[in-house]
């Protein structure tokens, strides 16, 4: 049992730390939307902060992060388990995820429709700051769609020509040879649907062709680098998501909650039971697993965000299980990949 004193210093520890990493990562969550530059950098200065806090802290404190999970040893013991959990949680994830597609969402099951080569990363998901600047023209994709917008000065007249290898549908386009053209006033949106695995972009505002600096991309805004702009489909996407899954979501998260979190508030809260043949500080595992929930919660304020609390669980159990934070980084890896990739198998 931790004496009292250590665990009240202890609390005040983690406490700060956990603070801290609230300040930052939903800081840097609301001020994406006003820093333009800011807004391809915020994940991983947010991994940063979750890897650094607490390595740097033990560092000053003389501790070694060997004894919070954080170590190289034992990576196939932590393989085994997260392949194991993976063996045991897929099969019935994958049921209730028909069921709930299917029963709740009304979608069906169309693996002949779904597509896996991806439009470039830099057109991925929508931007967060809705307001566009004046003379900007935005496109980003959203699963199979890409959406055009664009707000120009006052009078000036928009024309768009979208051509691709296959037939392209816009809303409010006209068809043209290889394409689909779209005129409007100053201010307008429409969406494109582009079936080829090529596409080709001109604009024109007011007459003239549209800078390539106020042609923004994706949910990063980033500048196009030409007009007309140029994009094709490929896999690059899922070696993107890989990576991004593994080294700046599963890790930095896993070192933070499962490494130093849940390790210090196993000598504040609960005693050890063994679950599932395991060692376990169930206390710690539900309160590292609140923590972790509300977390999600301040970068992204929905509901659906708390449901992470359920799978932490595991993470937390896995945390002891392989004996560091391998296998509950594998699996959280592992997790976000599979709703990824299964997502695309369903159809409205």
């Amino acid at each position: 049992m931790t004496p009292a004193p250590e665990r009240r210093r202890l609390t005040r520890e983690v406490a700060l730390l956990y603070g801290a990493t609230l300040l930052v990562s939903g800081g840097l969550s609301l001020a994406q939307t006003s820093i333009g530059w800011l807004r391809g950098y915020v994940l991983v200065l947010v991994a940063a902060t979750f890897l650094y806090l607490p390595l740097e802290y033990l560092h000053r404190k003389g501790l070694d992060p060997a004894d919070f999970g954080v170590h190289r040893r034992a990576l196939g013991r932590g393989l085994k388990v997260a392949l194991l959990v993976m063996l045991i949680t897929f099969p019935p994830y994958l049921v209730g995820y028909h069921l709930w597609q299917t029963q709740w969402l009304g979608n069906r099951l169309a693996p002949a429709e779904a597509r896996y080569d991806r439009w470039p990363v830099e057109l991925e998901d929508a931007p967060r700051v809705a307001a566009l600047q004046a003379g900007e023209v935005r496109l980003y994709a959203v699963d199979e769609a890409l959406f055009l917008r664009w707000h120009l000065p006052a009078g000036q007249r928009f024309e768009a020509t979208v051509e691709s290898d296959a037939p392209v549908r816009a809303t409010g386009g006209v068809g043209v040879d290889g394409g689909v053209r779209i005129a409007g006033g100053s201010d307008g949106a429409a969406r494109l649907e582009v079936p080829g695995s090529r596409l080709r972009l001109d604009v024109e505002a007011g007459g003239d062709r549209l800078p390539a600096d106020r042609l923004r991309l994706g949910t990063a805004l980033a500048p196009a680098d030409d007009v007309p702009y140029e994009a094709q489909r490929g896999w690059f996407w899922l070696l993107n998501l890989i990576l991004v899954q593994l080294l700046l979501v599963a890790l930095p998260e896993e070192v933070f909650y499962r490494g130093y979190l849940q390790t210090r508030l196993d000598a504040v809260v609960g005693t050890e039971r063994r679950v599932l043949g395991v060692p376990v500080n169930v206390a710690s595992v539900i309160a590292t697993s609140a923590l972790f929930a509300i977390g999600h919660i301040v970068t992204v304020p929905s509901p659906h965000r708390l449901a992470v609390f359920f799978p932490s669980l595991l993470f937390g159990w896995m945390r002891r299980a392989g004996g560091g934070i391998a296998a509950p980084v594998l699996f959280h890896a592992a997790c976000n990949l599979l709703v990824d990739v299964v997502s695309r198998l369903y159809a409205a």
